[in-house]
This record gives C-alpha cells, structure tokens and sequence, in this order.
C-alpha cells in the first residue's frame, strides 16, 4: 500500500500566509494549526526549508508541532538548497530509506513557483500556498491563499 507524506516550507507557506496574519515566530497561542496536523492522516511530515535547521527546529516548536514532523529538512543538513534537483532528490532518498519503502505518494506545499516545478518534475504533487493562488501554473497541482485552507482540503478528501 502506497504510503503517504506531506512535506512542508515553512516561511511563507507554513507561517506567513495564514487568516489573521499572526507572527508565527513569536505567537504560540494559535492551537488551529497544531490541531489539523494531528488530524491528518498521512504517513509522515516532513519540513523542508532553506532556512536553517535552527530555525526550523524554532518554528516547529513555536507552532507545537513537534510531535507531529518526522523530520526537518535545513540548507544546513543538505547538499544543495530548494530548487535545486539534486536537493529534492536527495529529500526523497531520505524519506524513502525514514518509510523503508519506495512506493510513496508526495505532497509538497511551498509558496515559491521554481520550488514546485521542480517537486513537480521529480512526480510530487504540488500545493501552491500564495494569496494570488487563483493564478496558478500548469505544474501546480492545488493552490491555496494560505496553510489553513489547503489542509482543510487536505483533510476533507482523506481516505
């Protein structure tokens, strides 16, 4: 059985585009979030940002979500940076050997259109979280204008 995860950037996709704007960097007190990452019904959560492993580790927290992510993905833990293909690759051979399996089905939310084409060139699928989201591209597989709509989707067309 096809096994699947949800991989994350954070800035701008995770903590900027949000309703009511928060500063997810400081603001711990939104229990939405961490609420519809325990509800989701996938395999893994995976963060993957050119941030550093840091901050990441800092966001995650912030936002509680630490006992929901399989594992952060930094420019510090990688050979290459997003969008790079060997990056992305990379990322996928580390989930691969974290679900010992290969039979795996990606969905990767970013806010950046060079990050999704490249996801989309390796076969993920692609969730373009941006306000503008309406004006997608052809490689774009779901837009959002912000984190809670997306996995609000995400959520409802569970299996």
């Amino acid at each position: 059985m096809k096994k699947i995860v949800y991989i994350f950037d954070i800035d701008d996709t995770l903590i900027l585009h949000t309703p009511n704007r928060l500063d997810y960097y400081n603001s711990g007190t939104d229990e939405t979030l961490k609420k519809i990452f325990e509800s989701l019904k996938v395999d893994g959560i995976y963060i993957y940002t050119n941030g550093t492993y840091g901050h990441g580790k800092a966001v995650v927290e912030n936002l509680r979500l630490e006992n929901s992510i399989n594992q952060i993905f930094a420019r510090d833990t990688l050979p290459f940076m997003k969008p790079y293909h060997e990056s992305f690759d990379f990322v996928r051979n580390e989930i691969i050997k974290d679900m010992n399996t290969h039979d795996i089905e990606y969905l990767f939310f970013d806010d950046l259109l060079d990050n999704l084409k490249t996801a989309k060139g390796i076969g993920w699928n692609t969730v373009w979280i941006n306000p503008k989201s309406s004006d997608k591209e052809k490689f774009i597989d779901y837009s959002f204008s912000n984190i809670y709509q997306a996995l609000t989707f995400c959520y409802l067309n569970q299996n």
